[in-house]
């Protein structure tokens, strides 16, 4: 299964803009470090018998893909884009059985993710204007979003391929989760960096540095997030694509829910352009019969 983890992160790095020339440097370089790093740690006798190479070679990809595109690894989010993952993130709590939690720690970080959704949806569905301190708000929750479901994805992933977790999992979706997990560690490297550099001044940092470092970061999160608002039509159109997926597969169980929502997440720019391509259609066509 490292094959399809392997598609997926090709994959992802051509949908954000790699040209074939980048990614073909990404990848000789990323094997020359997990052939020598897979020898140096099982020894030249077991050159043959390496299991541990492709792990190290999808590591040292996405690592270098986050470097090389350190700006288009993470493109434009839109209210639309924080709408879709707060939707996710109310199907996840409601997958996972977060619900029945007893813990008042789990009820307490489910308020917190409850407030920063209503944030994403009040944008989502108004016109209320994106000014920096919402901007920066929203950025924030994209970032975190990211990171909680790729960690999860990834350990269910992992479990699963132990036995321990969805044994009934078919061929064809075991593949599905896999290159998505491949897709997942590009954002999950990319979102830890945009949180982690907030304390890349260090330390010993004067009380001056530590400003200039979080002005900095404060700056990369807000160019990140696009000043232009969502049509609300466009809002509604997310809400009821994502709901109605997300109702149909918590009703029938077709694949696992952490798996749904990243395939929610590859395929809705698709969607969105056909959408978009479809409307354009129609329109023209509205036109030349003169209504």
């Amino acid at each position: 299964m490292t094959l399809p983890i392997i598609l997926g992160v090709l994959f992802e790095n051509r949908r954000l803009g790699s040209d074939w020339k980048s990614i073909f440097e990404k990848t000789a370089i990323s094997l020359v470090l997990s052939l020598v790093a897979s020898l140096c740690i099982e020894g030249i006798q077991n050159f043959y018998q390496l299991i541990s190479w492709p792990y190290i070679f999808i590591i040292s990809f996405t690592v270098l893909s986050v470097i090389y595109q350190d700006n288009k690894l993470v493109p434009k989010i839109t209210e639309g884009i924080t709408l879709l993952q707060s939707i996710s993130v109310i199907y996840w709590v409601i997958d996972i059985g977060f619900l029945n939690s007893q813990s008042f720690v789990a009820y307490g970080t489910m308020a917190i993710g409850l407030l920063f959704c209503l944030v994403s949806f009040i944008h989502a569905f108004s016109y209320l204007k994106l000014t920096r301190k919402a901007r920066l708000f929203l950025s924030f929750w994209s970032s975190i979003v990211m990171i909680i479901f790729a960690i999860d994805h990834i350990y269910r992933v992992l479990i699963s391929n132990f036995g321990m977790l969805h044994t009934n999992i078919d061929l064809g979706t075991n593949i599905l989760q896999h290159f998505l997990l491949g897709v997942s560690l590009i954002y999950i490297f990319k979102n830890i960096s945009l949180l982690l550099g907030y304390l890349s001044a260090g330390k010993d940092a004067s009380e001056e540095e530590i400003k200039e470092n979080t002005a900095k970061m404060n700056n990369i999160h807000l160019e990140r997030y696009s000043e232009n608002q969502s049509k609300i039509s466009h809002s509604v159109f997310v809400f009821i694509f994502t709901s109605a997926l997300y109702l149909l597969n918590y009703t029938y169980q077709l694949i696992p829910g952490h798996t749904l929502i990243w395939l929610v997440f590859w395929i809705f720019p698709f969607v969105a352009l056909l959408k978009n391509h479809l409307g354009k259609t129609v329109g023209l066509k509205t036109k030349q019969k003169g209504f």
